[in-house]
C-alpha cells in the first residue's frame, strides 16, 4: 500500500514546484503553493467490497490527468492494483454494488433546449462496472435525463439495485437494474415536486408531494400501511408555518419511522412516529445545541436497519452511537486519530473485519484509512497531500453581538503568520437558508496561509443554529441580515484582530450578493469586495421563489430589501466580480448587468467569466485555479490604495 500512495504523491509533487512571492520570510516559509490547492482529490470516494476482499477508490497519479478508479486485493496490498476510467466522462464516485460490480457516476457538459431557450449545463452519467474494468455498462441514460444516482444498493439483494433517474423537466424515477442481465423495469414514476424515500430493504415506502395553493401550500407526507401496503396520507409540511415533521428513517418493525422535528422549538429533534396509531412519541435524540438531522443505521447482516445512533449539527457535525459495539469501534478510531478531527466510518465489510474511515476537520481536507479487525488502523493516504495540517490555520467559534443586541455564531480562521491586528477577509455563506461547520473551508484556509483573517458569520437568515436566527432574516437582505456581517467586522476590529484598514468581504451565490451590497451601502468597514456568483437584484429571486405554488409561501414572503444593481451608482468601494458561465442557479446575467452599471456610473470594476463553470462544488481543477489566482491577486494589488 505504501509503494501505491507513494508513486501517486511522487507524481503530483513533480508538478508542484513553484517560486511564491511573499510579503516576508515569515510569510513565504508557510506559503503552500497554488498548485497544491486546486487540483482533484489524489484519493477520494474509497470503499471496500461486502466481502473485504477489495477496495475501490478514485485516485490521482498526476495534476493534469483526470481521477482514475483504482481496484485492490485487501488480502495482498503489495499487489498492483487495477485502475481504468470512463471514456466519454470525468469520474465523480465510484462505490461496490456486490463483491465483484462496482457503481461509477462520471459528468460532462450537456446542453439542452426547455422552454425554447438552450440551457448549458453539465449532466452525470452512470455505469455499472466489473472489479478488473474491462466493461463499462451505462445505465437509463438518455437524452431527456439530465442525472442519475444510486437510490439504494439493496444489499440484501445481490442481483439487484434501485436506480433514481431525474428528467429534464426535474421529475424523478425510480428503476430496478438487474445486475445479472442489466435489464432494467420503473418501479416508481415520479412527477415534477414529488420525492420517494425507501426504507433500509431498499422498498419505497413512503413520498412527498407538493400541493395546494396560498395558506394551504404544503408538502404531503404519505406512507404505506405496514398491513394492507396502501398508500396513506399522514402528515403536512405548510409552507407558510416554515415547521413541521420529515421522515429520516424507517424501523425494521415496519411501523415505525424517525422523523426531524421543529414544531414549537428553536432547534430540531428526532421522534418517532407509529404509522398504524398515527402517534408521535417523545424525542429520542434531544441534544440541546444541536440540530438533529437524521438517524444512523445498521448494514450489517446480524442488525440489519436497526437505528445505532443519530447525527445532527452544532459547532461542528455531531454523531452519537446508542449501540455498544458502535460505540466502541468509534472510540478506538478517535483515540487513534487527531482529536480535532471528524471521523466516520463509510464503508465496512459485512463481517465487520474491514472498513473505510474518512477523517476530516478544519485542517484535513480528507485522509482515509483501512481499520483491520478493529484494531489495526493502516493510512491509505490524504486527498490534498501538500495541503500540510501544520501549515493550516486554527480554525476558532465565536459569538459576537450585533447592533440590535442578537447573538451572531461566526467562525475565525487565524493566519499561523504575523501579529494582530491582520489584514481581514469576511466570507458570507451561501443559500442564504444554509451554514458553515467547524470544518475544512477551502477559501478560509486558502485566504488565511496568504496572511489573511478569515470571519465567517453565521448572519441572520441561515439555518441549522436554530429558528430564532433563520427567522430573523426574513425581509432583511441588505438590511440586518448585512449589519451582521459588518458588525462581525468592527467587532474584529474592537478585538484587536483586525486593521480597520484592511479589511475586505468576498462572497459566493448569496454571498455574492452580500458583497454587492457592501459597496453600495453607507458607511461600509471594507476596503473593497469581491462578489461570486452574486444576484444584483432581487426582484429575480422574487420571480423563482413565486412560480411554485410552495416556494410562494416557503421563501418568497422572506425575500425583500435592496438591490445593489438599482443603487449601483452609490459604489463607494472598487469590487471584483466573477461568474461562470455555465451557471443556471443564478444566470450570469445578475453579474453583467450590476458590472454594466458600475462602469456607466464610472465605478471601480474588474469582471471576469469562468468558462465551464456551473454553480456548486465539486468543481474541476481550472475552475479553482481561475478563482484562487485571481482573488488572491485583487487582494494583495487592487484591495484599496495599495492593496489589502
Amino acid at each position: 500500500m505504501f509503494r501505491v500512495v507513494s508513486a501517486a504523491v511522487f507524481c503530483l509533487l513533480a508538478s508542484l514546484v513553484v517560486s511564491p512571492v511573499a510579503s516576508s520570510d515569515e510569510l513565504a516559509d508557510q506559503l503552500i503553493p497554488m498548485q497544491a490547492w486546486i487540483h482533484d482529490p489524489v484519493i477520494s470516494s474509497v470503499s471496500v467490497s461486502p466481502d473485504g476482499n477489495r477496495l475501490a477508490a478514485l485516485t490521482l497519479v498526476d495534476v493534469n490527468d483526470a481521477p482514475k478508479i483504482t481496484v485492490w486485493d485487501t488480502r495482498d496490498l503489495s499487489k498492483a492494483p487495477v485502475t481504468f476510467a470512463p471514456k466519454s466522462t470525468k469520474a465523480l464516485l465510484v462505490g461496490w454494488l456486490s463483491n465483484d460490480r462496482l457503481f461509477v457516476v462520471g459528468r460532462q457538459k450537456f446542453d439542452f433546449r426547455i422552454g425554447g431557450r438552450v440551457t448549458r449545463w453539465f449532466r452525470d452519467r452512470a455505469y455499472i462496472v466489473d472489479a478488473e474494468g474491462e466493461r463499462f455498462r451505462e445505465i437509463l441514460s438518455n437524452k431527456e435525463s439530465i442525472g442519475v444516482s444510486l437510490f439504494d444498493r439493496l444489499p440484501n439483494h445481490e442481483d439487484k439495485i434501485l436506480v433514481s433517474v431525474t428528467n429534464t423537466e426535474f421529475a424523478e424515477d425510480i428503476y430496478e437494474v438487474n445486475l445479472k442481465n442489466f435489464l432494467s423495469k420503473r418501479v416508481f414514476r415520479g412527477a415534477t415536486g414529488e420525492s420517494f424515500f425507501g426504507d433500509h430493504e431498499g422498498t419505497v415506502r413512503g413520498r412527498s408531494k407538493i400541493v395546494g395553493r396560498g395558506d394551504e401550500a404544503r408538502i404531503e407526507f404519505a406512507y404505506r400501511n405496514p398491513n394492507t401496503n396502501e398508500w396513506e396520507e399522514h402528515h403536512a409540511l405548510y409552507a407558510g408555518e416554515r415547521e413541521g415533521m420529515q421522515p429520516v428513517g424507517f424501523d425494521p418493525d415496519g411501523r415505525t419511522v424517525y422523523m426531524v422535528d421543529n414544531t414549537g422549538r428553536d432547534l430540531s429533534v428526532i421522534r418517532p412516529y407509529d404509522l398504524l396509531t398515527r402517534q408521535l412519541g417523545e424525542p429520542v435524540f434531544d441534544e440541546g445545541a444541536v440540530e438533529a438531522t437524521t438517524v444512523l443505521q445498521s448494514n450489517q447482516p446480524e442488525d440489519f436497519g436497526q437505528i445505532i445512533g443519530y447525527a445532527g449539527q452544532g459547532v461542528g457535525p455531531y454523531r452519537e452511537y446508542i449501540s455498544d459495539e458502535w460505540a466502541r469501534i468509534q472510540r478506538r478510531i478517535d483515540e487513534a486519530l487527531p482529536p480535532e478531527n471528524f471521523n466516520t466510518i463509510s464503508s465496512i465489510s459485512r463481517d465487520f473485519s474491514v472498513a473505510v474511515v474518512n477523517s476530516s476537520g478544519p485542517r484535513e481536507p480528507s485522509a482515509y484509512f483501512l481499520f483491520v479487525n478493529g484494531e489495526q488502523l493502516i493510512s491509505l493516504g490524504r486527498s490534498f497531500p501538500f495541503l500540510e495540517p501544520d501549515k493550516l490555520a486554527e480554525m476558532r467559534f465565536v459569538r459576537y453581538e450585533s447592533r440590535d443586541g442578537l447573538e451572531i455564531p461566526g467562525y475565525l480562521t487565524v493566519p499561523n503568520v504575523g501579529e494582530p491586528p491582520y489584514p481581514t477577509v469576511v466570507v458570507p455563506h451561501g443559500g442564504p437558508w444554509a451554514r458553515d461547520s467547524l470544518r475544512f473551508d477551502l477559501w478560509a484556509q486558502f485566504l488565511a496561509n496568504r496572511g489573511y483573517l478569515v470571519m465567517q458569520p453565521q448572519y441572520r437568515g441561515s439555518m441549522g443554529w436554530g429558528q430564532e436566527l433563520w427567522r430573523a432574516g426574513d425581509r432583511e437582505w441588505g438590511g440586518a441580515m448585512q449589519d451582521d456581517k459588518d458588525d462581525g467586522a468592527r467587532w474584529l476590529v474592537e478585538e484587536g484582530l483586525a486593521d480597520p484598514d484592511r479589511l475586505a468581504i468576498f462572497g459566493y451565490s448569496y454571498g455574492g450578493y452580500a458583497a454587492m451590497a457592501a459597496i453600495v451601502r453607507p458607511d461600509t468597514p471594507y476596503q473593497c469586495a469581491i462578489s461570486g456568483a452574486g444576484l444584483s437584484e432581487l426582484r429575480y429571486f422574487d420571480k423563482v421563489t413565486f412560480e411554485g405554488n410552495f416556494g410562494r409561501e416557503f421563501q418568497n414572503p422572506t425575500i425583500a430589501g435592496l438591490s445593489p444593481l438599482d443603487v449601483a451608482r452609490n459604489a463607494s468601494i472598487p469590487i471584483y466580480v466573477f461568474h461562470g458561465d455555465r451557471d443556471q442557479r443564478v444566470p450570469i446575467e445578475q453579474s453583467r448587468k450590476f458590472v454594466s452599471a458600475l462602469k456607466r456610473a464610472g465605478k471601480d470594476v474588474k469582471y471576469e467569466e469562468i468558462v465551464d463553470l456551473w454553480h456548486s462544488f465539486p468543481w474541476f481543477p481550472q475552475h479553482h485555479l481561475a478563482i484562487l489566482s485571481s482573488v488572491e491577486e485583487y487582494l494583495a494589488e487592487s484591495c484599496g490604495p495599495g492593496g489589502l
